[in-house]
């Protein structure tokens, strides 16, 4: 699966971080406020961009009225 092509098409950015002896690759997202790191980092980037948002409480107590 193509995980960093999706990434990016959702916004997700990539950046490193070399404190350490070995850079370390992190994916993050500006708006989200989120970052992974690892080698499964563009998966589990991808996985929240993909679902669907909850609905807000408040939606639904209006749409319960207009029925």
């Amino acid at each position: 699966m193509p995980w960093r092509l999706i990434a990016k098409a959702f916004g997700w950015q990539t950046a490193t971080d070399e404190d350490g002896d070995m850079p370390i690759l992190v994916v993050w997202h500006p708006r989200l406020r989120r970052h992974f790191t690892g080698s499964d980092a563009w998966r589990r980037a991808v996985r929240p961009s993909i679902y669907a948002p909850q609905p807000d409480p408040a939606d639904a107590d209006r749409k319960e009225g207009l029925s």
